[in-house]
């Protein structure tokens, strides 16, 4: 299985707006159960990681990288690393396969296509939970904490953001995942977050959707409106 983790199909339901409900019919079903099943077996996920010294001060965050430094004002991300003097910045993705299943089958059906695009979310947000999980385990046994996984244009903090994340990993050469103009990333299955290191557990701040601004009016929230 290259995609090395197994999509939760309730994940999947998630992604599809199937929020609160029990009951799937059974086509539906066997679709999903496909559309995962390709997913796993196609993707390709690659990562890229650099850890960075960061100060945060106010809603400011700077990271520094040598003789650069790189200014980050969010709220939402000043709360989530509370008590952090470092980071670990990273760019993921699961490779071009998704888009490919996503456009063969909207051609026939845009409900396929729908399931599709909610199995290659969710697979690679299983692909780093499971990477954020081994990660955790060594910062553990040095007696430091890792806070939730961070994006832009996560909360408050800007999808700009993102040309920092592509210059400082070198992105599109480490992993082959290109910014468009509109920020947004292709493969379309891939995700740029920051991960804050802290040495105290309990001052962790956010953690979860409840903490984003646009919690009420997302779709794809995992907290109950």
């Amino acid at each position: 299985m290259p995609l090395g983790v197994t999509i939760p199909e309730k994940e999947v339901l998630r992604y599809m707006g199937y929020h609160g409900i029990t009951k799937v019919e059974p086509d539906t079903q066997v679709r999903i159960g496909k559309a995962i099943d390709q997913v796993e077996s196609q993707s390709h996920p690659r990562i890229v990681t650099k850890e960075y010294p960061i100060r945060v001060r106010g809603n400011d965050i700077t990271v520094y990288n040598g003789t650069e430094e790189i200014v980050l004002t969010s709220e939402s991300l000043a709360r989530n690393l509370k008590g952090c003097c470092g980071a670990v910045l990273l760019a993921a993705t699961i490779g071009p396969a998704c888009d490919m299943l996503v456009r063969r089958a909207s051609v026939t059906s845009s409900a396929d296509a729908s399931i599709y695009q909610a199995a290659g979310a969710a697979a690679i947000e299983a692909f780093l939970d499971d990477y954020n999980d081994k990660l955790e385990k060594e910062y553990a046994a040095q007696g430091l904490f890792l806070r939730p996984r961070f994006s832009p244009g996560y909360g408050d903090l800007k999808l700009d953001h993102q040309k920092d994340w592509f210059r400082l990993l070198d992105i599109s050469k480490q992993i082959g995942v290109e910014l468009t103009d509109s920020l947004l990333m292709v493969p379309t299955k891939s995700v740029t977050a920051l991960i804050g290191i802290g040495i105290d557990k309990s001052k962790v701040g956010c953690s979860g959707c409840s903490e984003c601004g646009k919690h009420d009016t997302c779709a794809y929230s995992k907290e109950d409106k």
